[in-house]
């Protein structure tokens, strides 16, 4: 009998910059804005911060699929 995966569908993550108000689209948390270059923080920072204290910032960043609604704030941030 064959192995057969179930094909995942990636989620776009869709966020607004909160300086230049301009749309960014990814499939990963964007750390910064393609059009104004403003820097970013990752979702749940606080949270990531604190329990992976010896990884890297940008490890900090999660991809479409690792995120939940929950993660997400509003009006700044969606799921697509």
């Amino acid at each position: 009998m064959e192995n057969i995966q179930k094909p995942t569908k990636e989620k776009l993550i869709i966020r607004a910059c909160h300086t230049c108000l301009k749309i960014n689209e990814s499939y990963q948390e964007i750390q910064r804005c393609l059009h104004c270059n403003k820097s970013f923080l990752p979702l749940r920072y606080f949270e990531k911060i604190h329990q992976n204290k010896g990884q890297s910032y940008t490890s900090h960043f999660a991809s479409s699929d690792q995120i939940e609604d929950e993660d997400l704030i509003k009006g700044l941030f969606v799921l697509w």
